[in-house]
């Protein structure tokens, strides 16, 4: 060996020297050169083959001597490097630098590798790896799936400049391994995230620093959490509208206990945190489901929290107790959340907060955009105001209404009417309501003749209730949601009592459109067929291909002029049945909702 070369690339530490070793021969683009009259070009062709500096594709390199014992870690600029180097001209023979009164001494730096701009524009290309990095998946894990789920790896890279690329230290104390960087990014000339470093990357690379009370925490916490979040949301459609707060209780079900940090999106927040510092003795983890006043996400699977003390993080899935409907005495006992670890982190290392990235990204691939918004109020013509969040209320102008739902509400419970949503509380002038479903029409066959089965059942164990039974009148789409694989009967505004005998009532609804509606229920006196003549309508303004042709005999006979050819809602219930049983022969549906 004629020459032991010490080179470090501008921005890296002396843990990660590239030794060049230079014998009598070098090969050269597939050519013998010796080493005599190896040039400084095609020395930095030697470097350029070199793992550690893969993406460079332009460099000036310049001789230094450094001692290796007082280099330490310390980081040169470009600057300081010229000024205490020579540059090595391309067209130099390398020998000459490193001649007999020049030879390279040992455990010294000789070479400082500076990177060059090249031909070809750098784009920065930061918006476009964050639509990326987070991307929903085509259906929401479980819960027995959802740990693996968080802790999946990026399917892309992140590619930095040299520069920045040698920040991530892979030797020392507090560095990552290669596996982990290379993990996360990628090395690159061509194109960059300067945008994504300067708002996220390197503030986990360099973030706050602490002191002793939790205020100086907050900082750091921000930096690694709250900016994560906040930097790879705007990759989701739907999070525009993201907010943070602290110590606050809106909307968080929390009443008048504060989580320490909150993230509202769209008025829910489906993210909150509990901060102490790292001298605290408080169980943290119960503060976070002890402040839970009441669950009103109706049917999320779970939610997204974590608790901090100090530099050491624990994030956690929180979901609904199973005895969240349990009752005593008529009053509803107070809801139970569960906390599920998820991991823990010990910030203060480069590698826990990058995982910490991950598993924040990963949270966000489950916040996507929903068909309808998530908290949205509707003023209605008649007065009634209703709030649309994972519960409905509803604001009555009127006493008297909140009146006639209670009763009919809880007449359906008293009967365990099936396939309606349910009364939870209400004041004089409103009404709760759980759940609120997703209001969307059948896509398919499959749905249509479900929802047909759901809402029939539900009218069926409604017109047999004795001695008075319930008309709905008013069955249409708009009324009907769809809930765990259910499709529910909602609205009973304007739902009465028919009379003993026949089930008859005797006054109109004159306000009613006459679109979606049996024609005697805005005339004259009517009874529970307009029910059926609904159902028929379901079926004509479902729009889908290929009914059967028994489906549309079927809503044509629930449409008769006269209501009594119409079937009841027993007999229309078993007709659809059949048509079920015949076009979809291997399905368990049946079985699985308890009509079989």
């Amino acid at each position: 060996m004629l020459l032991s070369l010490n080179c470090l690339e501008l921005g890296r530490t002396s843990n990660e020297v590239i030794t060049m070793c230079i014998g009598k021969y070098s090969e050269i683009n597939g050519v013998r050169v010796n080493s005599d009259v190896l040039t400084v070009a095609n020395f930095k062709k030697l470097l350029l083959d070199e793992k550690e500096l893969q993406g460079l594709t332009k460099m000036d390199i310049w001789k230094v001597e450094l001692d290796l014992k007082s280099f330490k870690d310390t980081i040169y600029s470009e600057d300081e490097i010229k000024k205490m180097g020579t540059m090595m001209e391309p067209a130099y023979v390398l020998k000459e630098y490193f001649n007999d009164d020049k030879k390279p001494k040992t455990n010294y730096i000789h070479i400082f590798i500076v990177p060059t701009e090249t031909s070809t524009e750098v784009k920065d290309i930061s918006d476009d790896i964050v639509k990326e990095l987070v991307k929903p998946p085509s259906k929401l894990p479980d819960k027995t799936s959802i740990r693996n789920f968080l802790n999946q790896k990026p399917d892309v890279k992140i590619p930095l400049s040299p520069a920045n690329f040698s920040l991530m230290h892979t030797k020392g104390n507090g560095c990552i391994s290669e596996e982990e960087r290379d993990t996360y990014f990628e090395k690159s000339t061509k194109k960059d995230c300067t945008g994504l470093f300067t708002k996220l990357i390197g503030r986990l690379i360099f973030p706050s620093s602490v002191g002793k009370n939790e205020d100086s925490f907050h900082g750091f916490w921000d930096d690694i959490i709250k900016n994560t979040i906040l930097t790879l949301g705007k990759g989701v459609v739907g999070l525009e509208t993201m907010a943070f707060d602290r110590n606050t209780n809106k909307k968080t079900s929390t009443g008048r206990n504060r989580p320490d940090l909150v993230i509202l999106v769209r008025n829910i927040c489906p993210f909150r945190g509990e901060e102490k510092a790292e001298n605290s003795t408080a169980d943290v983890s119960k503060e976070l489901t002890d402040k839970f006043k009441e669950w009103t996400y109706g049917d999320a699977p779970y939610l997204f929290a974590y608790y901090a003390i100090g530099q050491i993080v624990t994030f956690v899935l929180l979901t609904e107790s199973e005895s969240k409907n349990i009752w005593s005495n008529n009053k509803r006992t107070r809801p139970e959340v569960k906390s599920e670890t998820l991991g823990d982190f010990n910030l203060r290392e480069l590698s826990e907060r990058l995982r910490a990235m991950n598993l924040l990204r990963n949270i966000l691939n489950l916040c996507p955009a929903r068909d309808t918004p998530d908290f949205l109020t509707l003023r209605r013509e008649n007065g009634t105001i209703v709030e649309l969040g994972y519960h409905v209320k509803k604001i009555f102008k009127e006493e008297r209404s909140v009146v006639h739902l209670k009763e009919i509400y809880a007449t359906l419970s008293q009967n365990n009417v099936r396939f309606t949503d349910k009364l939870e509380h209400c004041s004089s002038h409103s009404v709760h309501l759980e759940p609120r479903g997703l209001q969307r029409k059948p896509e398919d066959l499959n749905e249509l003749l479900r929802a047909l089965i759901c809402i029939l059942t539900c009218l069926k164990e409604m017109h047999n209730i004795k001695p008075k039974p319930i008309l709905h009148r008013d069955v249409r789409w708009p009324n009907i949601v769809l809930h765990n694989d259910k499709f529910i009967l909602i609205d009973f505004d304007y739902a009465t009592f028919g009379s003993e005998r026949k089930g008859v009532v005797k006054k109109p609804l004159k306000n009613f459109s006459e679109t979606g509606h049996a024609p005697e229920t805005l005339t004259s006196r009517h009874n529970k067929k307009v029910d059926i003549w609904g159902v028929g309508h379901l079926i004509d303004s479902c729009y889908i291909e290929n009914k059967p042709k028994q489906l549309k005999e079927f809503a044509s006979k629930c449409q008769d002029k006269k209501p009594k050819n119409r079937p009841t809602a027993s007999n229309a219930l078993k007709d659809i049945i059949n048509i079920f049983m015949e076009y979809l022969p291997e399905s368990s549906w049946l079985n699985q909702v308890g009509i079989a």
